[in-house]
């Protein structure tokens, strides 16, 4: 025993020599190096100013502009890169981290004074009558675009810039535009023209279009809904054209054509989690949005920006190796030592183990039966509700939702579940969900408004998978929300929930003393077990009344 004592004492000590160059922090110095699109090239440098103004211990530089024939590659070791959808397909985007930072919007636009602007505004556009307006040579009516009879020539104007041209051909399916599209040179030149021109029509850039000052669209113009099915009808899906907001929350969530909507990624070989790295990616998608729209781009908006960030965090967790110093000799002596003193540990524990007096086992007493602060599962990048739900919105802007681990871990398995059909309307705080243990029923509510797109049809078969993953196989329904960036503010995330959860113990505590007779012997094995800890699956060995006692004092009054 002395000598294997010996033996894992040197190797731990070796592996600490090697682990140690592994972790030096002052190996290099906090620096990121940038990759570009050079149409973003004017963003990217006025990032890198402010950043680096705020931020003087970490260099940012941009270290070329990205083109396929520069030989720089997106793939390489520590670099990020900035680049446009275009970019980021040309250099294979399967193999790459990507993160949306902001966009590239295109929409068409007509006068407000437009006399058939009410008529558009309630049918829209579709690609194809756009594509006549752009493509057919010679002049072209309103009447003749809009299938009704009038004849007067529609004006349309279109801004000389290469990428957008490129989009809007996409858009029309069309390489050459052949109409007779008057060439502008930017924006405010477009705009002032159709604000002229009532029978005019144009694309500009959405950045070009906003009134900053009010968060609107700017007097004397209008942006023409698209029609994307091209029935005539603008449909729930397309109609996204209420306010700026509401156009904005679409292009986010994929209501928009995506050939008049370039995304602006920030790309690496893998995950970053270099804090200098972390830290430059959180800024732009926090105050490094406020430069984005003197570029002529447009931001994210601010539900869109959270949710990165927390997908951000998510990866760094996700990420054990620091891809920052990768000594790979160094590596694999760690690992294969890691494995040596694993496996001694193991033997010396069995032998230990069956050195030792068997002892009977005691159920009661067995630790996985616990039920505490510790042994409830809090991912971070969750919202989570008082009236233990949670909710997650998904990149293509669906928001996921189903209950939290320390109500399952309370009630125990559950044997069904009531739910709402897909295409059904929800509103926060009605009754959306009942779980059900043979017969005993708790009424759960929603914690966001908005409409069912799909239910979770696994759980009408097992209910137990919400027991057994209640954050990924477990999730009850997908919905498309109403309010989302107003409902978020009343979430807890991370540690304020960690908080909050400890208050929940002691009302649980509470509850049993208060609920459970001290007299009731039948309940006294179930209810807490040495120590104070409440045991796991606590309501289940409980009849109704108690089940009723515990939704008025646990899940009603979160409302």
């Amino acid at each position: 025993m002395k000598k294997l004592v010996v033996l894992i004492s040197f190797v731990a000590l070796l592996m600490s020599g090697i682990s140690a160059p592994l972790s030096n922090p002052q190996d290099q110095k906090d620096k990121v190096q940038l990759l570009v699109s050079p149409e973003l090239s004017e963003l990217v440098n006025k990032w890198i100013t402010e950043y680096s103004e705020g931020n003087p211990d970490v260099i940012v530089q941009q270290a070329d502009i990205y083109d396929e024939s520069s030989g720089y590659d997106l793939k390489q070791e520590g670099v990020l890169g900035i680049v446009t959808e275009e970019y980021l397909r040309s250099a294979g985007s399967e193999s790459l981290w990507s993160m949306v930072v902001a966009r590239d919007v295109i929409v068409p636009v007509i006068s407000s004074n437009n006399p058939f602007s009410e008529i558009i505004s309630t049918h829209g556009l579709s690609p194809g009558q756009f594509a006549g307006v752009y493509t057919e040579p010679g002049e072209l009516t309103w009447g003749k675009v809009l299938d009704i009879d009038d004849n007067t020539t529609i004006n349309c104007y279109c801004i000389g810039d290469e990428s957008l041209k490129g989009c809007l051909s996409e858009f029309l399916k069309a390489e050459n535009l052949k109409g007779n599209p008057q060439k502008v040179a930017d924006d405010n030149e477009l705009i002032s023209n159709i604000t002229r021109d009532k029978y005019s029509i144009g694309f500009c850039r959405l950045s070009g279009l906003i009134d900053y000052e009010n968060h609107s669209i700017k007097e004397g113009v209008q942006v023409v809904p698209v029609d994307i099915n091209g029935n005539g009808i603008l449909e729930h899906n397309e109609n996204i054209y209420g306010c700026l907001n509401d156009f904005n929350r679409g292009v986010w969530i994929g209501k928009y054509p995506g050939s008049l909507c370039r995304n602006i990624h920030i790309v690496s070989a893998d995950s970053p989690i270099a804090v200098s790295e972390t830290g430059f990616i959180r800024w732009i998608l926090s105050d490094g949005q406020g430069y984005i729209s003197d570029a002529g781009f447009s931001e994210l908006i601010p539900g869109e920006r959270q949710t990165k960030i927390q997908a951000l965090a998510q990866d760094e967790l996700a990420v054990i190796e620091d891809r920052q110093n990768p000594v790979k000799a160094a590596t694999i002596f760690f690992i294969a030592a890691t494995i040596l003193i694993v496996g001694f540990l193991i033997f010396v524990t069995a032998k230990l183990v069956k050195a030792r007096p068997k002892e009977p086992k005691n159920v009661p007493g067995d630790e996985s039966s616990a039920f505490n602060e510790n042994s409830v599962m809090a991912p971070g990048g969750l919202f989570y509700d008082k009236t233990h739900t949670w909710t997650f919105m998904e990149e293509e802007g669906k928001v996921k939702m189903g209950i939290d681990d320390f109500l399952q871990h309370t009630t125990g398995n559950f044997t069904k579940i009531k739910m709402k059909q897909p295409g059904a309307r929800i509103k926060k705080g009605e009754q959306v969900i009942s779980l059900v243990q043979n017969g005993k029923q708790l009424d759960i509510y929603s914690p966001l408004s908005g409409l069912i797109t799909d239910i979770n049809h696994e759980l009408k078969i097992n209910a137990a998978i919400i027991n057994n993953s209640p954050y990924s196989d477990g999730w009850i329904y997908a919905v498309e929300p109403d309010n989302w960036l107003k409902e978020t503010k009343g979430y807890l995330m991370g540690n304020n929930y960690r908080e909050w959860l400890k208050n929940e113990f002691s009302r649980l505590k509470d509850f049993i003393a208060g609920t459970v007779k001290s007299g009731e012997i039948s309940y006294s094995q179930v209810v807490l077990q040495d120590g104070g800890e409440i045991r796991n699956n606590l309501l289940e060995n409980f009849g109704p009344e108690v089940w009723e006692e515990f939704q008025r004092k646990f899940i009603d009054a979160s409302l």
